[in-house]
């Protein structure tokens, strides 16, 4: 028998984990023998990565917080769930749902799922509760986290029965077989500490250079590097150079080697302040590197504290605050946070053999729980359920 099409819409123009998840799993699926369609916003990086990938069908549009309501563009989108008889809309945007999902139940499509990989707080607004209650027909989250964190304004937005986990997968093969030479020469004695991601509040950067400044003080030979870009990037680059440790914090830009930055590093510090599941951890362990990171979010379902790296209790602000966080900012760090962090890093700093024992356990953790394999077979299931 024939396998239904699929169709993966996101129409973000940046690249981030949701557009990475989107398009590995348009290829997966399309590997396993379905047909696949993706909708995206022609100016994309989803849609420049997919452009000429055979057995990938690409629908070009623009979408923004309030496209639901243009019956022309609604109707476009109809026209196509209809005409590619497509029996599975996946989502992951916010505005895609509120369009694509309406879109998709007026075409009569069977499965409208929202694939939320963002660990906060959806708002009790009357459009949510209409879209998760009469729209949506399966939510898909990546971490525990990412659901309780769904529910928090509301358990009865959505009926537990339509939520599934599935976490992010991580290609370990294809990671393997990439280039691992080191993108930064290490000095002698020198420890290399990396954090990759988004330079925004959420990923904490600003609390890494206060952990510099602290590593700095107590006289220890290291250097930062930082892969990523964002809206903080210069107020970053102005607070290294007050703390006075632009010498030893070096900003990369945007790294297309990870795994060459992976391979520079003897410890990951992940200083998110939340997460929804985060691939830079993961390669960190995969390439057998220890983590060190805040106990916060879906952090602990992948780190094992001891084990393949530290937890540690995030800033108080954080600690008494995220429950009631909304995707729209955090609250800054306090010191406490930093000197604990910095801490665990010295112990890893001091300990080569801890951070062998820790990367090798990291590395193991992935392939039990973690891999591709097992995440698609996963995803299949609830979309075939």
């Amino acid at each position: 028998m024939s396998k239904r099409t699929i169709c993966f819409f996101n129409s973000n123009k940046v690249w981030g984990g949701g557009e990475k998840w989107h398009h590995d799993f348009a290829l997966l699926m399309r590997d396993r023998g379905y047909p696949v369609h993706v909708v995206t916003n022609a100016q994309s990086e989803l849609y420049e990565r997919l452009q000429g990938e055979p057995g990938i069908r690409l629908f070009k549009t623009s979408i923004r917080n309030l496209t639901f309501l243009n019956p022309l563009a609604l109707g476009r989108l109809v026209r196509h769930f209809r005409r590619e008889k497509v029996d599975t809309v996946v989502m992951a945007l916010p505005s895609d749902v509120k369009t694509g999902g309406i879109a998709a139940r007026l075409a009569g499509v069977r499965h409208i799922v929202y694939r939320r990989g963002l660990a906060a707080p959806v708002r009790n607004t009357a459009m949510n509760r209409f879209l998760f209650g009469s729209v949506v027909t399966k939510l898909i989250t990546n971490s525990q986290e990412t659901l309780r964190m769904f529910l928090v304004n509301n358990p009865d937005i959505i009926d537990r029965s339509k939520a599934h986990l599935v976490h992010c997968g991580f290609d370990v093969e294809e990671f393997d077989a990439q280039d691992a030479t080191p993108i930064h020469t290490k000095k002698a004695d020198e420890i290399v500490i990396g954090n990759a991601g988004r330079l925004c509040r959420q990923k904490g950067q600003d609390i890494l250079l206060d952990i510099a400044r602290i590593l700095k003080d107590r006289g220890r030979n290291f250097t930062v590097l930082i892969a990523g870009k964002g809206e903080e990037e210069d107020a970053l680059k102005a607070k290294a150079r007050a703390l006075g440790v632009e010498d030893v914090v070096k900003f990369l830009g945007f790294v297309t080697n990870m795994k060459g930055f992976q391979a520079s590093l003897d410890i990951f510090a992940l200083t998110s302040l939340w997460e929804g599941f985060c691939y830079v951890q993961m390669e960190a362990m995969v390439l057998e590197r220890p983590v060190v990171a805040f106990n916060i979010s879906s952090i602990p379902e992948v780190l094992a504290d001891g084990e393949t790296g530290f937890l540690v209790p995030p800033p108080p602000t954080e600690a008494g605050e995220a429950a009631d966080r909304d995707s729209d900012g955090v609250q800054a760090a306090g010191p406490v946070g930093a000197e604990a962090f910095a801490d665990k890093l010295e112990l890893l700093m001091d300990d080569p053999e801890l951070r062998k024992r820790m990367g090798r356990a990291g590395r193991e953790r992935v392939l039990e729980n973690f891999t591709m394999l097992k995440t698609l077979n996963d995803f299949i299931k609830v979309v075939e359920s």
